[in-house]
């Protein structure tokens, strides 16, 4: 669930005028829901100091600015979170939020899976406990806190695995994304020689016809320079190989070079078909 709104520098929030709103809404949202309710805690920007107020007031509905970012222990071991519970209490939460400030930005958690974080270390779940000052409290976030501070919190050999994990799992999304992105450039070449082409009334029956046309249509007749002919050429190429999994990898030198050609090559047709 996010409220968001934005910011500007010419106003300054106080802290207490943050964690105001942040008690009037725990205390609504514990009166709807009572016992369901462990602990109710603000953190993050609006408590370390780095949050970016807004230029009128915490209430306003703006574009850009930091959230008030909240976060709600639910008891999970004597209520049974079904599905009907819970969709309940998004609704409620939701109202309440709205009715408070657009700003709040909530993040809910069963108190069974606070407790496995934290003792495992979750470094997240670490740092909300650090900066983190609860509003409501049943005993949960500030037993944790004491915890930490006695040090018998701390990071698990499985929590720091499971971080070390994402590390190469991320890099292979970075991978994926590039060539994605390569792709998007190949089939923006493809349109844009398919465009010149029809805008001379010439219709490839096939990609495997686009090269020559646009050799014999285009660069022949002197109506675009014969070094796009290369672009159309390398981008079918580099489209063919990734698209049959013969490049697994493009780097961020070739990315570049293939966005600046086809750019140009894109501009130069959109040139053409705009002034003949």
């Amino acid at each position: 669930m996010q409220f968001r709104t934005t910011t500007s520098k010419d106003y300054i929030a106080d802290p207490a005028e943050i964690e105001g709103i942040v008690k009037r809404f725990s205390d609504a949202l514990v009166k709807e829901l009572d016992i369901l309710v462990k602990s109710v805690v603000w953190f993050g920007s609006a408590v370390r100091g780095g949050f970016a107020a807004g230029k009128k007031s915490l209430r306003d509905e703006i574009m850009f600015g930091s959230d008030i970012d909240v976060l709600i222990v639910l008891d999970d071991t004597i209520n049974v979170l079904t599905p009907e519970v819970v969709t309940a209490y998004r609704v409620v939460t939701e109202k309440t939020a709205a009715n408070i400030s657009t700003r709040l930005h909530i993040t809910t958690m069963p108190v069974t899976k606070f407790w496995d974080y934290s003792l495992k270390g979750d470094p997240i779940l670490i740092n909300m406990l650090r900066d983190g000052k609860a509003v409501y409290d049943s005993g949960c976030f500030g037993m944790a806190q004491r915890m930490l501070g006695s040090r018998r919190i701390a990071p698990s050999r499985d929590i720091v695995w499971i971080y070390m994990a994402r590390g190469p799992m991320s890099i292979a999304n970075a991978n994926w994304n590039m060539k994605e992105a390569v792709l998007d450039l190949y089939w923006g070449v493809f349109d844009a020689a398919h465009a010149a082409l029809l805008h001379y009334d010439v219709v490839p029956e096939s990609p495997e016809q686009l090269v020559p046309l646009v050799k014999q249509q285009l660069v022949l007749k002197g109506i675009i320079d014969k070094k796009y002919l290369s672009v159309v050429g390398e981008f079918m190429n580099i489209g063919k190989m990734l698209m049959t999994g013969e490049v697994h990898k493009i780097s961020g030198d070739h990315y570049d070079r293939y966005r600046k050609e086809a750019e140009e090559f894109i501009h130069v047709v959109k040139e053409l078909i705009a002034t003949k």
